[in-house]
C-alpha cells in the first residue's frame, strides 16, 4: 500500500471513529425535553407551600422505581419509594430567604399526574422560612441531564413565570421585571431548546449536507459556486422556520393538541426518511419542500415547551414570540457553524463518503433508535 493511500485510510478511519463517538454520545442523550414544575405560595407568616412535579422517566434516573425492570412503572412501585423521594426533594430543592435555608416541615401524600402524554410524580410540601424567599438552589438531575429545566411559578400577580436550569437562582419579585423578564426567559429558552435538541439539529444536518451538491442523472456533483448552495440553505432555513412557526403557534395557543409521545416518535421518523432520501432519492423534490412538510411536525415538538405553562393569553403570545425568535437564533448559530465547513469540503472525497454517505447512514440509525425509544419502550 502506497504512503498516500495509507494516509488516506488512516484519516478515514479516524473520522469514522469520531462519528461513532458522536453516535454513542447522541444515543445517551437522546430523549425528549426534560421539564419539571414548581409552584410556590407564601402566607403572611412566611410559611411556604410548594407543589412539585417531575416526570417518572426523569425520576427513574435518580431512584429505582422499576425494580422488576419491565419498563412499566406502577403506583405501588412509586409509593414504595416515598422515603427516598422525600429525601431527594429535601436535599436537591433548597429555598432560602436572606441566605437562611427554609426547612421542610411536612410532605403531603404522593400522586401521579399526566402532562403531554407522560406520567409525572406530583408532591406537595410545606416549608418554614425565617425571611421572605429570594433564592432557589435547584440540583435535581445535576450531572445527569444538562438539558433539564424547571418551570417556576409563584402565587403573586407581580412575579412572572421563570424558566430555570439546574443551579442557584434569584426568585424574588425583585429578580424579575415584568414582560422584559418573560422575553428574556423565553428567548434564552428557545436558543437553548434548539441547540440541545439533538433531533432538531440532526434533521437540519441531513437537510444541509446535500445543499452543496447537485444531482446529474445518478451522480453527485459539487456546486461550482458557493452562491447556489447559499441560496439553497437560505430557502431550507426559511421553509423550516415558516412551517414550524405555524404549528408551534397553533399548539402553544392550544388550538391544536397532539400527544407529545406521538409527535416525538414522528419527528424521529422524519429524520430517518430525510436521511434515507439523501442516499436513495425517493422523492424527486428539493430539500426546501421536505423542510416545510417535516417542519410542521417539528413545530409541535417545539410547542411541548409552552403547552402546559400556566400563562394568560397575552403572556402566552409574548412567550411564544420570544421562544420562536430564540429558536431561529439557535438555528442560525448551527447553520453558521456547519455550513461553511460543507462549502470548503464539498469537492473532497472525504465530504462525499464520510460526511454525506456515512453521515446520512448514521443519521438513519440514530433516528430509528430514537423511534424505538419513544414509540415502543
Amino acid at each position: 500500500m502506497s504512503a498516500s493511500k495509507k494516509s488516506l485510510w488512516h484519516q478515514t478511519y479516524r473520522y469514522v471513529m469520531l462519528l461513532s463517538l458522536l453516535l454513542t454520545a447522541t444515543f445517551v442523550q437522546a430523549h425528549e425535553s426534560s421539564t419539571a414544575y414548581l409552584n410556590l405560595s407564601t402566607n403572611e407568616e412566611r410559611a411556604v407551600s410548594a407543589e412539585y412535579e417531575i416526570s417518572l422517566r426523569d425520576l427513574a434516573l435518580l431512584i429505582e422505581i422499576d425494580p422488576n425492570k419491565d419498563s412499566q412503572v406502577n403506583w405501588a412501585e412509586v409509593k414504595s419509594q416515598t422515603a427516598l423521594i422525600e429525601q431527594l426533594i429535601t436535599s436537591k430543592i433548597r429555598l432560602e430567604g436572606d441566605a437562611q435555608q427554609c426547612q421542610i416541615t411536612e410532605f403531603s401524600p404522593l400522586a401521579i399526574n399526566t402532562r403531554g402524554g407522560f406520567n409525572y410524580l406530583y408532591t406537595s410540601f410545606e416549608l418554614k422560612c425565617e425571611q421572605p424567599v429570594d433564592s432557589l438552589d435547584y440540583q435535581i438531575l445535576t450531572g445527569i441531564d444538562a438539558n433539564h429545566r424547571l418551570i417556576l411559578t409563584q402565587a403573586s400577580d407581580d412575579t412572572p413565570l421563570q424558566v430555570l436550569t439546574v443551579g442557584q437562582h434569584s426568585i424574588g419579585s425583585e429578580a424579575n421585571n415584568g414582560w422584559m423578564s418573560t422575553v428574556a426567559n423565553f428567548l434564552k429558552s428557545g436558543i437553548h431548546h434548539l441547540l440541545i435538541g439533538w433531533d432538531h439539529l440532526l434533521f437540519l444536518f441531513v437537510l444541509l449536507i446535500p445543499a452543496v451538491y447537485m444531482r446529474k442523472e445518478k451522480t453527485l456533483l459539487a456546486v461550482p459556486k458557493p452562491k447556489a448552495a447559499l441560496l439553497e440553505v437560505f430557502w431550507i432555513a426559511t421553509s423550516f422556520t415558516l412551517a414550524h412557526s405555524i404549528t408551534l403557534t397553533l399548539a402553544a395557543l392550544q388550538i391544536i393538541s397532539i400527544p407529545a409521545r406521538f409527535i416525538e416518535s414522528v419527528i424521529a421518523l422524519s429524520i430517518a426518511f430525510a436521511a434515507l432520501n439523501n442516499l436513495v432519492p425517493m422523492l424527486r423534490v428539493r430539500a426546501i419542500y421536505l423542510a416545510f412538510v417535516f417542519g410542521l411536525i417539528h413545530g409541535f415538538g417545539f410547542a411541548n415547551v409552552l403547552v402546559d405553562l400556566p400563562l394568560a393569553t397575552s403572556e402566552r403570545v409574548l412567550a411564544l414570540l420570544s421562544f420562536n425568535i430564540g429558536i431561529e437564533l439557535g438555528q442560525l448559530v448551527f447553520i453558521i457553524a456547519v455550513f461553511p465547513i460543507a462549502l470548503l469540503l464539498r469537492h473532497t472525497q472525504f465530504y462525499k463518503w464520510i460526511i454525506f454517505y456515512i453521515g446520512s447512514l448514521i443519521s438513519i440509525l440514530i433516528a430509528l433508535w430514537w423511534f424505538f425509544e419513544r414509540a415502543i419502550q
